[in-house]
């Protein structure tokens, strides 16, 4: 992995060139910063504003894939005009149409029934957090101290392992989460792929940047077909080309890419506004 900005000329010329870009972002740990709790990950005025700047210039398109459900991500941007994707892309929001993965909404009950289980049980856990997202489910475990954790896992895991057994959930792991999900064949990547035929995004220039292990499907899906894998945070193995040190690089990097396609030649033009 190279970082970012010892390649930023690089990245002017490949903005220069571009027809269009497709640029995609994880939310936490990558907009900003994770939070002990889901719900403390706000969205400041300032890079509400950086957004919402991006999201006008008309040669560009901005989307945000993200593990939260696709109401609660929404709300968080507060933002009208971008491309939404919940629940690591099983749900999405674009333009004037709405998707769900069809095979994941079995698997609502499901989820829901296991929340309810896991929320009697995990109240003895001080600091875990239980997320149920309808078509998947989180339990944070950043709070709990560390001699809890073997119980608290052993108590997921025996409410989740019936399921896990007979294929209907997958088990995923994020940074200091344990997931289930439907087992299907979907993911960040997957969906990726899925905009940017939607779209009709194959000629663009495709970013994206994400810090999680989740964020990883995306990376594989968009070295694939020739974009800019971008990983925010290090780590031994990752499948990014480039990386970005942390969230305030994030902005940085946002902000070059605003600067560069709002006073370039030909991506200068802003939604909305006359050549």
């Amino acid at each position: 992995m190279q970082y970012t900005f010892n390649c930023w000329d690089s990245f002017e010329k490949w903005l220069s060139r571009a027809k269009h870009i497709f640029l995609c972002a994880d939310f936490d740990g990558t907009i900003v910063p994770i939070r002990p709790r889901p719900e403390e990950a706000n969205l400041s005025c300032g890079r509400r504003r950086l957004l919402e700047k991006i999201s006008k210039l008309n040669s560009l398109s901005l989307g945000i894939i993200s593990g939260r459900a696709l109401k609660d991500i929404k709300q968080k941007v507060g933002l009208e005009g971008l491309i939404f994707a919940g629940n690591h892309g099983l749900e999405i929001a674009y333009k004037k149409g709405h998707f769900i993965y069809p095979a994941a909404k079995r698997c609502i009950p499901l989820i829901a029934k296991i929340a309810r289980k896991l929320a009697k049980e995990i109240s003895h856990f001080p600091g875990a957090v239980l997320e149920e997202k309808t078509l998947t489910l989180s339990l944070h475990y950043r709070l709990v101290k560390g001699g809890n954790l073997p119980r608290l896992k052993a108590v997921f895991l025996r409410a989740a392992r019936p399921y896990l057994a007979t294929g209907e959930l997958r088990l995923s792991l994020g940074k200091k989460v344990w997931e289930l999900r439907p087992s299907i064949e979907w993911d960040k990547g997957k969906a990726l792929l899925w905009l940017v035929r939607k779209l009709r995004a194959k000629q663009a220039l495709v970013i994206y940047i994400g810090d999680d292990l989740t964020d990883e499907d995306a990376f594989r899906a968009l070295n694939g077909i020739g974009g800019l894998s971008i990983l925010v945070g290090r780590r031994k193995a990752s499948l990014a080309r480039y990386y970005l040190k942390g969230t305030s690089d994030t902005q940085k990097f946002l902000t070059a890419i605003y600067k560069k396609i709002a006073c370039g030649n030909n991506l200068n033009t802003l939604k909305g506004t006359s050549r």
